[in-house]
C-alpha cells in the first residue's frame, strides 16, 4: 500500500469517526436532547452518507464533481468531502461554493462549507491540532423537511440568531431564489 493511500484511508476514518462520534452524538449544547445532526444516524444506517478524501488537483474541480455525484446519484443524500485546514483560505472559494449552491440547487444539491471540530488534520503541512476543512453536499429537500421538523422542537432554540440567519435563513432564501422551477425534474 502506497504511503498516498495509507493517509487518504486514515484521513477518510478520521472523518468517518467524526460522523460517528461528534455529528451522530448527543451533544451538550443541545442539553444532551439531540446531536449536531439528527438525521445522520438515519443517513449511517441507510448508507446514503458518504465520505470524499481530496488528495491532489484543483479544489474547485473536485467540489463540482462530488456535488455531481450527490446530483445524479439516487442514493446518495449526504457527501462529507475532507480538505486540508489552508484551503478554508482559497480566494474565492465561498463564492464558488455560493456559485455552485445557484447552480445546483434546483437540482436538489446544497453545499455548506465549515470544519470538522474535534477532528486533527492529518494533511502534511497542516498548523498543529486544526481540524480538516470540510465541504458538505447534501441533498436539499431532505435538509428542507428536516428543517421544518426540527422547527417544531427546541433544537434551534439556543442558537445564535446570527448562526440561525446564516444557516437556515440563508438556504430558505437561496432555495427560494434558485429551488426547482416548474418542469424541471431531478435527474435521478
Amino acid at each position: 500500500m502506497s504511503t498516498a493511500t495509507c493517509l487518504r484511508e486514515q484521513i477518510e476514518q478520521d472523518l468517518w469517526d467524526w460522523v460517528h462520534n461528534f455529528v451522530n452524538a448527543k451533544n451538550a449544547f443541545y442539553d444532551y436532547k439531540f446531536p449536531p445532526c439528527p438525521f445522520a444516524k438515519q443517513a449511517i444506517q441507510q448508507k446514503t452518507l458518504a465520505v470524499e478524501v481530496w488528495e491532489s488537483g484543483n479544489v474547485r474541480e473536485f467540489i463540482r464533481s462530488c456535488a455531481d455525484k450527490v446530483r445524479l446519484s439516487p442514493t446518495l443524500t449526504t457527501l462529507v468531502m475532507a480538505f486540508p485546514p489552508r484551503t478554508k483560505f482559497a480566494w474565492g472559494l465561498t463564492d464558488y461554493v455560493e456559485s455552485l449552491n445557484a447552480e445546483m440547487i434546483c437540482d436538489d444539491v446544497f453545499l455548506n462549507t465549515g470544519e470538522a471540530k474535534t477532528t486533527v488534520s492529518r494533511y502534511p503541512g497542516s498548523p498543529p491540532n486544526e481540524p480538516y476543512f470540510i465541504v458538505i453536499a447534501n441533498s436539499l429537500e431532505a435538509v428542507l423537511q428536516g428543517c421544518e421538523a426540527l422547527k417544531k422542537t427546541d433544537y434551534y432554540k439556543d442558537w445564535p440568531a446570527e448562526h440561525y440567519a446564516l444557516v437556515v435563513e440563508r438556504r430558505q432564501r437561496m432555495y427560494e431564489k434558485y429551488g426547482r422551477k416548474p418542469g424541471h425534474d431531478k435527474p435521478r
